[in-house]
């Protein structure tokens, strides 16, 4: 069997051409709920970074800071919360930089083994036990 030149009537050109819009919309609404699913579970991702390192938001701030001037000669107005995140951002880098360079813990003199020849509390040196030969039934030397 052979069709050849089929007209359709307008009714049903329109209610195809209906169908075929429903359906590009339906893609369309499923691509964007796909698109905030992969935005909600990144935000979630950066959420657990900013709580873990307070600083990753004051340095997220800076940066877009620095992309407003980079594009745009103008001026930034800095809100009351962006000197809070500066000195936070400088306290801290102080802390980092101690936690670096603390020196290593100290022996205290007051725990030190007796005869060790280390700095007793008062300041003096304890004297280091002399070594004696010693034999069974004799006497040791004084």
């Amino acid at each position: 069997m052979e069709l050849k030149d089929i007209e359709l009537p307008p009714t049903m050109q329109r209610a195809m051409a209906r169908q075929a819009e429903a359906e590009r919309e339906k893609r369309a609404k499923i691509i964007a709920a796909e698109g905030e699913a992969l935005s909600a579970d990144r935000l979630a991702e950066a959420a657990d970074v900013i709580s873990a390192h307070p600083v990753a938001l004051q340095l997220r701030n800076l940066q877009i800071l620095s992309e407003i001037a980079a594009e745009k000669n103008s001026t930034i107005v800095f809100p009351a919360q962006f000197l809070e995140s500066a000195r936070a951002l400088a306290r801290f880098i102080e802390e980092e930089s101690r936690r670096a360079t603390a020196p290593l813990p100290r022996l205290d003199p007051r725990t030190a083994p007796a005869g060790s020849g280390r700095p007793t509390a008062t300041g003096a040196r304890e004297p280091t036990q002399p070594a004696t030969a010693h034999r069974p039934g004799h006497a040791p030397f004084s």
